[in-house]
């Protein structure tokens, strides 16, 4: 069997796709080149290099993406000279001749799907991204990045041309592979984009000191490139619309960047973002097209063909952009980590199959070692068996029973389901999601549960017989008819220390499941987190808020939401701030009564007692594991998976499912 979304089903459908998303799949012009729909995959990166050098994998990660044909992919961003390299050589060198092989490897295998392929190019200036430099980093002024601990050298003349002539040379590196254009990445705030912000460079010399003289460097680099590289060879800019820092560029001054560009030294397209480094890649609590009206501003503004990114969550949303006017073009990036096949789900009219990407920033933003996702086990792993084989059917369809209706057991059933084996899954309660209900249950973070919808619309059409209110306790539940069991059964939240505690303290769980009490007294309340600082405590803490409590925060790590993903702290701390949240490092609750509670610093052992209305507490959750204890002795063959093994995230519980049904 293969892939049921290949290219021949999307040919084939073209019709109902035309009908359904007309504007999305309609051709457009860009330059010279003319892309079939309007479908970019923007540029993203995935950690898969080696000495500054593709790997195979990175090269398997784009082909899959192609085979179901984007109108234009544009890869991750690569460095154009060595003094913007890093030590862990993590970064595509494409200044360099040994990385040419395999950027003509790339291009080729996504040309042979009639796909267009643009390089992204970038210098990162100021910004270390985390990683250490043989060379100091580099800037229009010596101002610290907040982001990194020393601040950048000052460029100089002959730095400055050294840097343009590096981007026209990596821009003909990429010519000469064979790619069909090349992307300069002005935004998020690196080095160009340093140039363009008042907040970033306060020179008075001629590359800075007015709003012209601050854009001579990027008109230097367009028109450097224009004169290295062919007539038809694609030029596209990236910019921050909004960087979203003080004093840093808004949308009127992007809005006048742009005017300029496009008169005086034109690139073929403009693609639309906010945000820097740190805090572009919007999560789940931030709405859909964030860029869209921006992008609308500046495509009305120089005319150029818009490409607007950032939170496209679905073909509906990037459909009413264009229809809207604000875009030409609707560009990808996470939506296509979540799912290969999106365009072509989209194309053949079963939009409602695309594996949404849930905008968790986990997996895809942690890079360990490189490039993964939450909701889809497969990416990362395309050329690791079993992820790049399924669907793969079975060869003996066998009766298998999933006991667990949370993600991990819907993926398991999904995928034996897909597999052509007869699945039956049984959930105790009467409704399926487990505990990823509870952490969909706070309003901001309510787009979670898109995972949910698409596993239970998965069910319904691969026809898995779904049993609600059936507890599974023992090997005679399930009457011994089936020839293998996956245990899903998930974790149960810890008891709370009522001696330490007092009686009056509520567990995060009962906030999740009945809702945050009504404020009383003072509205004080305290939140207990256990070191983890993760969206137990602080999905929590945002309900608490959300109820109109005044929030403190005791945890006994060093540093404040330690295990939530970076570009998430700071929307998180801004929705706390609501509730005039103050925050207790290095502290753990000693005891507490009804007068009051006793709070311990860690680092100096100083006790101090304060008075709060309510006292809510992180206690853990442990493994639901009786049952797969208890049928490991009797069953033919058991898998265990996700939360009933050991409480984690739900990227675990969601891959172990998918490799236990893909080889059961």
């Amino acid at each position: 069997m293969g892939n049921i979304f290949d290219a021949l089903h999307v040919s084939a459908c073209q019709q109902r796709t035309m009908d359904t998303f007309p504007r999305l799949f309609s051709p457009l012009q860009i330059g010279t080149l003319a892309l079939e729909n309007r479908i970019v995959m923007l540029p993203h990166g995935t950690s898969m290099l080696a000495d500054g050098m593709l790997t195979e994998g990175d090269i398997a990660y784009y082909e899959r993406r192609a085979r179901t044909r984007p109108g234009l992919m544009i890869t991750g961003a690569s460095v154009v000279s060595p003094d913007t390299a890093r030590r862990g050589r993590k970064l595509l060198e494409n200044y360099s001749d040994h990385a040419l092989e395999g950027l003509a490897k790339r291009v080729e295998a996504v040309h042979q799907h009639g796909v267009p392929i643009v390089g992204q190019i970038i210098h990162l200036g100021r910004e270390s991204i985390g990683a250490e430099s043989d060379y100091p980093l580099l800037a229009p002024s010596p101002l610290r990045s907040p982001r990194d601990l020393f601040a950048p050298q000052e460029m100089d003349d002959a730095q400055i041309r050294e840097v343009i002539e590096a981007f026209a040379l990596s821009a003909a590196n990429l010519e000469k592979t064979g790619h069909d254009g090349v992307e300069i990445h002005g935004a998020h705030g690196y080095l160009v984009a340093q140039f363009l912000s008042p907040a970033t460079n306060h020179r008075s010399d001629r590359w800075g000191g007015t709003p012209e003289r601050r854009m001579r460097f990027l008109r230097e680099i367009i028109e450097t490139i224009r004169g290295t590289c062919g007539a038809s060879f694609l030029l596209g800019l990236r910019l921050s619309a909004d960087e979203e820092i003080a004093d840093g560029l808004e949308i009127a001054d992007t809005r006048r960047i742009v005017e300029v560009i496009a008169r005086d030294c034109p690139p073929d397209y403009v693609s639309v973002t906010l945000g820097t480094r740190g805090a572009y890649v919007k999560d789940v609590t931030q709405p859909a097209a964030m860029a869209a009206r921006a992008a609308g501003i500046l495509r009305e503004a120089s005319g150029l063909v818009t490409i607007a990114g950032q939170r496209m969550t679905s073909p509906e949303v990037a459909e009413h952009v264009l229809e809207a006017g604000q875009a030409d073009a609707i560009g990808f990036a996470r939506a296509f980590v979540a799912d290969a096949d999106w365009v072509a789900k989209a194309a053949s009219g079963e939009a409602g199959r695309i594996r949404p990407c849930i905008g968790l920033n986990q997996d895809c933003r942690a890079f360990a070692p490189h490039l993964h996702c939450a909701v889809n086990p497969a990416t990362g792993r395309e050329l690791e068996s079993p992820f790049a084989q399924v669907p793969s059917p079975t060869d003996v369809p066998r009766r298998i029973a999933v006991v667990g209706g949370g993600p991990a057991g819907m993926e398991a059933a999904r995928v034996a389901a897909l597999r052509g084996h007869d699945v039956t899954l049984h959930e105790a309660s009467d409704g399926l999601g487990g505990q990823f209900l509870l952490a969909s249950s706070v309003p901001e973070r309510a787009g979670l549960r898109r995972l949910l919808d698409y596993l239970q619309g998965e069910l319904r059409l691969l026809g898995v017989d779904v049993r609600l209110g059936s507890r599974i306790s023992g090997a005679d539940d399930l009457s011994g008819s089936y020839d293998a069991v996956i245990v899903a059964t998930g974790a149960e939240p810890n008891p709370i220390d009522a001696e330490r505690f007092g009686p009056g303290a509520m567990r995060w769980f009962e906030v999740l499941t009945e809702g945050a009490p009504a404020p009383r007294g003072n509205n004080k309340v305290l939140m207990v987190d256990d070191g983890s600082g993760f969206w137990w405590t602080y999905g929590v803490a945002n309900a608490l808020v959300d109820a109109g409590w005044q929030l403190t925060l005791a945890t006994p790590s060093a540093t404040i939401a330690a295990a939530i993903p970076t570009e998430s702290v700071a929307p998180l701390l801004g929705r706390l701030g609501g509730g005039q949240a103050r925050y207790l490092p290095l502290t753990e609750v000693l005891g507490a009564d009804e007068e009051g509670v006793d709070l311990v610093n860690l680092a100096s052992g100083e006790v101090i007692r304060e008075t709060f209305d309510l006292l809510v507490v992180q206690t853990g959750r442990s493994p639901v594991s009786e049952l797969r204890k208890s049928l490991a002795a009797v069953t033919k063959e058991m898998r265990s998976v996700g939360d009933c093994l050991a409480p984690r995230r739900v990227s675990h519980a969601i891959f172990e499912a998918f490799r236990a049904a893909a080889t059961i």
